[in-house]
């Protein structure tokens, strides 16, 4: 395994912890650190069969017209074009080989409005509908969105510093998963194990919760049915979900 990291000072304690995984400090917004760890990886493992787009950030919170747009641009950057330019950069070697799957994490605000934190929902929402085209664009390579859950995380400790009066009631809920603990994180790497090992073609392109969705035992002929994808739920819409569903 081979991770970019871009905090140096905690590469040494990583590398004691997880001995077999290589380390490289590196920013993802920065094309040419994408590009040096990705060389590296190829030069010391010969290949890679999988790629787990995980880093993001919070980016400016508030209402739009209090942010700092120049925040907004580094929210979308590294949320959702530094994993684009990941994928772009691995893809012929994933197409030569005809072979690998990508997880891309998704996070609050891509599948529902989160108000306060417009940059971070619309970027994470970006990742999972260009997920889904992908998984159209190359049906011989996997891509996959999952959503980890709400977990005490570096991130969320962020948040719960963030007064009240710019993101209403998530401060509270912030601080409450930093007391009490967030979502269970071993869900979240079971799920992107599970999905890097089997790879089930039924769930390409799909958003896999780890925390609600029963992924082992998914809904019959998901390939055919819009579960687990960004869709605007209408009169069309509907009528053929059920008709779909009683023939499957």
């Amino acid at each position: 395994m081979s991770v970019l990291v871009k905090n140096a000072a905690a590469i040494e304690g990583l590398q004691k912890k997880y001995p077999s995984t290589l380390f490289f400090e590196g920013n993802i917004k920065n094309q040419s650190d994408c590009k040096d760890w990705i060389q590296n990886t190829l030069k010391n493992l010969r290949k890679i069969d999988n790629l787990v787009n995980n880093a993001a950030i919070t980016g400016p919170c508030g209402k739009l017209e209090e942010l700092d747009f120049s925040d907004f641009e580094e929210t979308v950057q590294i949320n959702f074009l530094a994993p684009v330019f990941l994928m772009k950069s691995l893809l012929p070697h994933f197409t030569e080989r005809k072979s690998g799957a990508v997880v891309n994490l998704s996070g609050g605000g891509a599948t529902a409005p989160r108000p306060h934190f417009g940059a971070y929902g619309a970027s994470k929402c970006a990742l999972v509908r260009f997920t889904e085209s992908l998984a159209l664009e190359y049906p011989f390579l996997h891509f996959y969105s999952v959503a980890p859950g709400a977990l005490k995380t570096p991130m969320m400790e962020g948040i719960s510093k963030i007064p009240a009066e710019k993101i209403g009631k998530e401060k509270e809920e912030a601080l409450q998963r930093m007391k009490f603990g967030g979502d269970d994180p071993q869900k979240a790497a079971q799920l992107i194990k599970w999905l890097c090992e089997e790879r089930p073609d039924s769930l390409k392109g799909k958003l896999i919760s780890a925390k609600w969705d029963d992924y082992l035992n998914p809904p019959s002929k998901t390939t055919d049915l819009p579960f687990w994808t960004l869709r605007r739920v209408d009169a069309a819409l509907v009528p053929d979900l059920k008709t779909r569903q009683d023939k499957a």
